[in-house]
């Protein structure tokens, strides 16, 4: 052996050894490494509402992950074009599967969505797409209404105190099992904000009780309550007819609890001490 060649060949499997270690780190840092992402400056905002998000702690290639014809296609788009924007390509799509890996998995570390409601609705009989609703903004994955609008265009607020988001009333996260798929708002999510409206009618007795909050306010269509005149016409009864000039919530108050004679009484002040132990409804029909 020519042992003046050793060092030779020593020199050369150390920096092959280097060469193959920093060829490793470089590839594990152009692969699983946020930093990567940093350095093209189209990514500089979304790097950093990533880094803002619960999602900062997964890497940005467990979400978008492109195989070698499309890092290569991104290359060279990026050398030659120089783009001023991230095209809307396979790095941007974001298939259901990626989301599912986390988010239908009974996992401590990321909500559970598989069994709620909103989710499996637009997933199962809409056939949304996960970023068709979360990724309307750039790593802001809670959907603001203008998501929902999207879609749901015919939807807009016409109140404008109800300047807030789609699933206040919305129960999207809803348990499947408990409440089925439906997410349209139920009495008890009025009430969530409503919780002064349990009485829906004092008088007569009882009306309305099983009614849902939709039948007068639908907040899609009017600012307005809609008047009772839609569902009803107007009885043929001496005490409605004398009355017909009146707004029918001025005896028929909504969500107070009140008795017949004091509402008779704030129109009809000069009756106060006529019959006062009698409702007047015992003689008047």
């Amino acid at each position: 052996m020519n042992f003046k060649s050793l060092p030779l060949i020593a020199l050369l499997i150390i920096s092959g050894i280097l060469i193959a270690v920093e060829g490793y780190n470089t590839y594990k840092f152009v692969e699983d490494d946020p930093r990567f992402c940093k350095t093209c400056h189209l990514m500089e905002e979304a790097w950093y509402k990533w880094n803002e998000s619960p999602h900062r702690e997964i890497t940005c290639h467990e979400c978008h992950k492109a195989n070698m014809e499309d890092n290569m296609r991104l290359l060279v788009t990026y050398f030659t074009l120089r783009p001023e924007e991230v095209s809307d390509d396979v790095h941007v799509v974001i298939p259901n599967e990626r989301c599912e890996h986390c988010h239908f998995t009974k996992s401590e570390k990321w909500p559970y969505v598989a069994e709620t409601a909103g989710h499996k609705f637009h997933l199962e009989n809409a056939h949304a797409n996960c970023i068709d609703c979360h990724g309307g903004r750039v790593h802001r994955f809670v959907p603001d209404r203008n998501e929902c609008l999207n879609c749901h265009s015919d939807k807009v607020i016409k109140v404008k105190q109800m300047n807030f988001h789609c699933t206040n009333c919305h129960n999207f996260l809803a348990d499947v099992k408990v409440n089925g798929e439906d997410i349209l708002p139920k009495p008890q999510d009025c009430r969530k904000c409503h919780s002064d409206r349990n009485i829906i009618l004092s008088m007569p007795e009882g009306a309305h009780a099983n009614s849902n909050c939709d039948m007068c306010h639908q907040p899609h269509i009017t600012e307005e309550p809609f008047s009772c005149q839609t569902c009803h016409s107007l009885p043929d009864k001496p005490i409605h007819q004398n009355h017909a000039d009146k707004d029918c919530k001025s005896c028929h108050v909504p969500h107070q609890q009140i008795d017949i004679r004091p509402t008779c009484e704030s129109c009809h002040t000069d009756r106060v001490d006529h019959y006062p132990t009698l409702s007047c409804t015992v003689c008047h029909k």
